[in-house]
């Protein structure tokens, strides 16, 4: 778990006014490898912001041209069916919870639930579902 900015530099502050680096660990609660981390990135980088995560690719994203444009021609596939259309198309055997994380982190969002669907009015124009006009969005 990242520790706060503000913890950081009160730990940081600790050891600059004399105190071990230990002792700046044990008065905050925080592991001794964390405080030694902390103080030695401050006197290297003279800050002590969190390192940024890197950004991990998806072997989804190969496909992406392709999941999109079927999103588009047909709106209410399920997740189910695209990874079928992925099977069929590339040879590629997703998991629907994996290509709904990838559908997330792409911005879209693929909420469908057949059954109240079919009892509501459609509130809208019977144009192109969410997840279509969605589609065209993260395309440009």
């Amino acid at each position: 778990m990242t520790l706060s900015q503000d913890l950081r530099l009160r730990i940081v502050n600790m050891v600059k006014s004399g105190a071990s680096r230990r002792q700046a660990a044990a008065h905050f609660e925080v592991s001794v490898k964390s405080a030694i981390r902390f103080a030695k990135q401050f006197d290297t980088q003279g800050h002590v912001e969190a390192k940024k995560g890197r950004l991990r690719k998806s072997r989804l994203d190969p496909y992406r041209e392709d999941i999109l444009a079927w999103i588009e021609q047909t709106p209410d596939l399920t997740l189910l069916e695209l990874c079928e259309r992925l099977a069929q198309a590339h040879g590629l055997k997703t998991a629907t919870s994996t290509l709904d994380d990838w559908l997330r982190a792409q911005g879209l969002s693929y909420k469908k639930n057949g059954t109240r669907q079919r009892t509501r009015t459609r509130r809208c124009s019977s144009g192109p579902g969410r997840l279509a006009a969605s589609a065209r969005l993260a395309q440009r």
